[in-house]
Protein backbone atom coordinates (compact mmCIF):
# COMPACT_ATOMS: atom_id res chain seq x y z
CA UNK A 1 0.00 0.00 0.00
CA UNK A 2 2.88 2.36 0.74
CA UNK A 3 4.30 2.06 -2.77
CA UNK A 4 0.91 2.81 -4.33
CA UNK A 5 0.41 5.85 -2.12
CA UNK A 6 3.89 6.98 -3.16
CA UNK A 7 2.93 6.58 -6.84
CA UNK A 8 -0.19 8.67 -6.24
CA UNK A 9 1.83 11.41 -4.53
CA UNK A 10 4.45 11.34 -7.29
CA UNK A 11 1.80 11.73 -9.99
CA UNK A 12 0.33 14.72 -8.17
CA UNK A 13 3.79 16.26 -7.82
CA UNK A 14 4.42 15.68 -11.54
CA UNK A 15 1.13 17.40 -12.43
CA UNK A 16 1.98 20.36 -10.19
CA UNK A 17 5.40 20.61 -11.86
CA UNK A 18 3.68 20.57 -15.26
CA UNK A 19 1.34 23.36 -14.11
CA UNK A 20 4.25 25.52 -12.97
CA UNK A 21 6.05 24.91 -16.27
CA UNK A 22 2.96 25.61 -18.39
CA UNK A 23 1.95 28.79 -16.57
CA UNK A 24 5.25 30.13 -15.27
CA UNK A 25 3.48 30.77 -11.99
CA UNK A 26 4.01 28.95 -8.69
CA UNK A 27 0.64 30.18 -7.42
CA UNK A 28 -1.21 27.63 -9.55
CA UNK A 29 0.60 24.75 -7.89
CA UNK A 30 0.11 26.26 -4.44
CA UNK A 31 -3.62 26.63 -5.09
CA UNK A 32 -3.96 23.06 -6.34
CA UNK A 33 -2.01 21.79 -3.33
CA UNK A 34 -4.25 23.80 -0.97
CA UNK A 35 -7.34 22.33 -2.62
CA UNK A 36 -5.90 18.84 -2.28
CA UNK A 37 -5.14 19.34 1.40
CA UNK A 38 -8.55 20.84 2.16
CA UNK A 39 -10.21 17.87 0.49
CA UNK A 40 -8.04 15.49 2.49
CA UNK A 41 -8.65 17.20 5.82
CA UNK A 42 -12.27 18.34 5.55
CA UNK A 43 -14.03 16.00 3.13
CA UNK A 44 -12.55 12.49 3.28
CA UNK A 45 -9.97 11.41 5.83
CA UNK A 46 -7.91 8.23 5.80
CA UNK A 47 -5.86 9.21 8.85
CA UNK A 48 -7.13 8.52 12.35
CA UNK A 49 -5.52 11.65 13.77
CA UNK A 50 -7.60 13.91 11.45
CA UNK A 51 -10.93 12.06 11.59
CA UNK A 52 -12.56 14.69 13.81
CA UNK A 53 -12.25 17.31 11.04
CA UNK A 54 -13.49 15.25 8.10
CA UNK A 55 -17.04 14.87 6.86
CA UNK A 56 -16.44 11.25 5.80
CA UNK A 57 -14.15 8.82 7.63
CA UNK A 58 -12.54 6.07 5.59
CA UNK A 59 -10.40 3.14 6.68
CA UNK A 60 -6.92 4.26 7.73
CA UNK A 61 -4.28 3.59 5.09
CA UNK A 62 -1.86 2.44 7.76
CA UNK A 63 -4.35 -0.11 9.12
CA UNK A 64 -4.60 -3.83 8.31
CA UNK A 65 -6.93 -5.40 5.79
CA UNK A 66 -5.81 -3.72 2.56
CA UNK A 67 -5.34 -6.03 -0.42
CA UNK A 68 -3.05 -5.54 -3.39
CA UNK A 69 -6.03 -4.65 -5.57
CA UNK A 70 -7.06 -1.95 -3.09
CA UNK A 71 -3.57 -0.48 -3.22
CA UNK A 72 -3.53 -0.41 -7.03
CA UNK A 73 -7.00 1.13 -7.02
CA UNK A 74 -5.87 3.89 -4.65
CA UNK A 75 -2.90 4.65 -6.92
CA UNK A 76 -5.15 4.67 -10.01
CA UNK A 77 -7.62 7.05 -8.35
CA UNK A 78 -4.75 9.36 -7.42
CA UNK A 79 -3.35 9.34 -10.96
CA UNK A 80 -6.75 9.92 -12.58
CA UNK A 81 -7.63 12.77 -10.21
CA UNK A 82 -4.24 14.38 -10.84
CA UNK A 83 -4.74 14.17 -14.60
CA UNK A 84 -8.25 15.63 -14.27
CA UNK A 85 -6.77 18.52 -12.27
CA UNK A 86 -4.30 19.20 -15.09
CA UNK A 87 -7.07 18.95 -17.68
CA UNK A 88 -9.30 21.39 -15.81
CA UNK A 89 -6.51 23.92 -15.34
CA UNK A 90 -4.84 23.69 -18.77
CA UNK A 91 -7.60 22.91 -21.30
CA UNK A 92 -8.33 25.97 -23.50
CA UNK A 93 -12.12 25.69 -23.08
CA UNK A 94 -12.15 25.07 -19.34
CA UNK A 95 -13.73 27.75 -17.13
CA UNK A 96 -10.88 27.14 -14.65
CA UNK A 97 -8.12 27.61 -17.25
CA UNK A 98 -4.94 29.25 -16.08
CA UNK A 99 -2.58 30.86 -18.55
CA UNK A 100 1.04 31.77 -18.76
CA UNK A 101 2.09 34.89 -16.91
CA UNK A 102 2.94 37.78 -19.22
CA UNK A 103 4.99 40.82 -18.39
CA UNK A 104 3.30 44.09 -19.37
CA UNK A 105 6.13 46.43 -18.51
CA UNK A 106 6.17 48.94 -15.73
CA UNK A 107 6.90 47.99 -12.13
CA UNK A 108 8.46 44.86 -10.75
CA UNK A 109 7.25 41.49 -11.95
Amino acid sequence: INACVLVSIASFALVLTLLVYATGNLGVALGAHLGNNLTGFLLISHQQSYNSFALFNARPLEGPGWTGFDAVLIAAIGIVSSLLTALLLLHPRSPLKVGAATWRGGGPV
